[in-house]
């Protein structure tokens, strides 16, 4: 891991502001990763990046700004498949049902460990697939932890970067009774429009297959460093596609940042609000209604 990786992307936010207008009661920001001291939870050797400062009460403090009740906490690649971080942050909280997360699963995580994260409030489990992640997996090892994701109930988050995604589909196809997630609007590259053969094929698998994607990071795909004008359309169409299994998250404290601004995260709430052509109706549905379900949140 290169020491001075960080000092390349900038720091969150903090300075967040509070969107306009304000989210509805019980919204759920569904993905945000959380980071503590090196000298007590390490990453691994190969890290993809430095763990940020970013903890899990500073994420408090920006979901309070934002306005949402709600979170998913999204285990962090720097960490693999070490959970402890996870699962500490978990035990201490007091209001359990406002907090979700999501694991990764690999051979080396036992079936004890599975059940212990489970009854912490894990639903699902998150697949970095390619070699842009530093996960170059088999076939057959990402199916084994497919199928002992679905024998425990939880969903399957796939991290894969645009066209990447094709290459898995036929392990995809080869589950079955298994939720797929798609997170971070699939990577696609807005640059090749609406008819790339990858987005299509996600909207495909969205519409007729019962997939769902987390409405996220347009403003890192985006050509832009603010508005990002050249996600809307890509927003708007997944949304048309399936507005029942669409959520959304912060992707906060967006690590790897490389653009010369760093996004306020209200700004990114109202990025969606746009996906959404602000009707309330639609963004209930994604921020209130559709997390609830997939992460099993009480009414």
């Amino acid at each position: 891991m290169d020491s001075d990786v960080q000092t390349r992307f900038l720091e969150w936010a903090r300075d967040t502001r509070s969107p306009s207008p304000p989210p509805p009661p019980l919204s759920c920001d569904c993905q945000f990763h959380i980071f503590e001291d090196v000298r007590t939870y390490p990453p691994k050797q190969d890290a993809l990046y430095d763990p940020p400062n970013a903890t899990f009460q500073d994420m408090r403090g920006v979901m309070q700004q934002l306005g949402f009740e709600r979170g998913v906490i999204v285990h962090a690649m720097p960490y693999d498949t070490d959970h402890r971080l996870l699962i500490d942050t978990l035990s201490a909280i007091d209001d359990r049902d406002s907090i979700r997360a999501i694991a990764i699963i690999k051979d080396n995580v036992s079936d004890s460990e599975l059940d212990t994260l489970n009854m912490l409030g894990v639903r699902g489990a998150r697949f970095n697939l390619g070699r842009y992640y530093n996960e170059v997996q088999s076939p057959a090892a990402v199916l084994r932890s497919m199928e002992r994701a679905r024998e425990i109930g939880w969903h399957a988050r796939l991290h894969v970067a645009g066209p990447d995604i094709l290459e898995h589909a036929e392990v995809f196809s080869t589950i079955k009774d298994l939720t797929f997630v798609v997170d971070h609007m699939g990577h696609v590259d807005f640059s090749a429009g609406l008819r790339s053969p990858s987005f299509r094929w996600l909207i495909d698998h969205i519409k007729n297959h019962g997939w769902w994607l987390m409405l996220s990071n347009g403003s890192r795909l985006s050509s832009m460093t603010e508005h990002w004008d050249d996600a809307v359309p890509f927003g708007a169409a997944f949304v048309e596609a399936a507005p029942d299994r669409m959520i959304w998250g912060s992707d906060w404290p967006h690590v790897r940042w490389r653009k010369s601004r760093m996004p306020n995260d209200a700004e990114l709430v109202e990025l969606l609000y746009r996906y959404v052509d602000h009707d309330r109706e639609l963004i209930e549905r994604v921020l209130v209604r559709n997390p609830a379900r997939l992460h099993g949140f009480g009414p």
